[in-house]
């Protein structure tokens, strides 16, 4: 009898202990619930930084190429590469007799490049109103002059839909390039004719160095690299998004004494063509790209001028496309990310856990940068199973330890330690 009562009781014990764990811990219940969570992290600001570590080259602001195009009509060189040259410091001296047919061909080179540049300028508003208007539109300019021996020819050509807001803007950035090709070569020629012209030469147009002579050939030139120097460097279309131009840039070398701030001079909206530049370019940074188009190039204005490096040293560029004082968490305590949308779970002031939206303006070093949802001094908290727990009424976080240096111990005594530690 009593061994049945036993079997009884204890059944009924079971029974008991089974409804209540299943009431307390199912999905349906109601009872409140208490969670450990051992990840945590209180809310201090810091400075982040958004940015792209780039290979750079330091590289002319502009590219002067002055020229003849009869190797008769030079007299004798008067520079060599590398030489450094002022605006009207004469690099080669012309035939006297061949002198006049050379100013006639210039003045006629000038007369189409003027008519080039208007051609131009009007692509450029046509363009731009055709952006605004939101119809589709074609431009067509085609103007052919011919100055003595140079042919001088500019091509714009566009059908674009207005939809195709980039179609629009990759034309106007093709024709911004060609008129300002136009003003560098108005600026040489307009140059050779304001000499004297009982000493006919070539003239510099710039201050600067010379890059090229070329003393034979269909045309006689000398190229000559502007003094101003910036950093080129190259993007593909994800960085391209996020660059602007005005954005802050930190610049480094060797044999630069200090680290050289500088600012996001141009972003080409034109893929990048085949150049000494891109050439250098790939070679430092040899990443395959599925579209071999996927390539833009960025140029960067230093704050100071870059006399301690050559044309065509190698710099470190960390572009910074975002910065933030803000608070921020580790990227994998974040929920529902989505764009610059998540969600965290944090305490709230009854040491409840509680799950808040959360901006994120960008990402650094595996972390979070959080502008909006919170605030400096708010514990946020991570469990993997939080998000399952329903009816959280609070959280219990680690006892926080921290153990006395040896010094400290030392200097302070165990005897101290075990009266204030467990006698008070």
């Amino acid at each position: 009898m009593n061994k049945r009562l036993s079997i009884t009781v204890a059944i009924i014990v079971s029974l008991f202990i089974a409804v209540n764990v299943h009431v307390l811990f199912s999905k349906k219940s109601t009872v409140p619930k208490t969670l450990y969570v051992h990840k945590y992290e209180r809310m201090t600001p810091a400075h982040y930084e958004e940015e792209f570590p780039k290979e750079g080259l330091v590289t002319p602001e502009n590219i002067y190429t002055v020229y003849v195009g009869d190797e008769e009509t030079i007299d004798s060189w008067l520079v060599k590469e590398g030489n450094p040259v002022q605006v009207g410091d004469e690099i080669a001296l012309l035939q006297t007799g061949r002198a006049e047919s050379q100013l006639a061909a210039w003045e006629a080179e000038e007369q189409g490049l003027l008519e080039q540049r208007s051609a131009v300028e009007s692509t450029i508003a046509s363009l731009e109103s055709d952006r605004r208007s939101t119809r589709t539109n074609s431009s067509h300019v085609n103007t052919t002059e011919t100055p003595g021996n140079k042919d001088v020819e500019l091509n714009v050509d566009v059908q674009v839909d207005v939809h195709q807001d980039g179609a629009f803007a990759q034309a106007i950035a093709e024709a911004e390039r060609e008129l300002s090709e136009i003003a560098r070569e108005l600026t040489v020629v307009q140059t050779q004719l304001d000499q004297d012209a009982t000493r006919p030469a070539l003239i510099s147009p710039v201050d600067g160095t010379v890059s090229k002579v070329d003393k034979h050939g269909f045309t006689l030139a000398a190229t000559i690299y502007s003094d101003r120097k910036l950093v080129t460097t190259y993007v593909q279309l994800d960085e391209w998004q996020k660059i602007e131009a005005g954005d802050p840039v930190r610049i480094q070398e060797n044999n630069l004494e200090t680290v050289i701030e500088g600012t996001v001079h141009t972003v080409s909206e034109v893929p990048a063509t085949d150049s000494r530049w891109r050439e250098a370019y790939d070679r430092l940074d040899p990443k395959e790209r599925e579209n071999p188009l996927d390539l833009y190039e960025i140029t960067i204005m230093p704050a100071e001028e870059l006399y301690n490096l050559p044309f065509g040293a190698n710099v470190n560029a960390s572009i910074i496309v975002n910065e933030a004082e803000a608070v921020s968490v580790k990227i994998h305590w974040l929920e529902s990310f989505v764009k610059d949308s998540a969600v965290v779970w944090k305490l709230d002031e009854q040491g409840r856990a509680v799950n808040t939206v959360v901006t994120v303006p960008f990402i650094t070093n595996n972390r979070a940068v959080i502008t909006e949802g919170l605030a400096t001094g708010d514990v946020a908290i991570y469990n993997r199973r939080i998000e399952g727990t329903d009816n959280l009424s609070n959280v219990f976080l680690p006892l926080p330890l921290v153990l006395p240096s040896k010094s400290d111990w030392r200097t302070f005594g165990w005897k101290n330690y075990v009266k204030y530690g467990f006698m008070e």
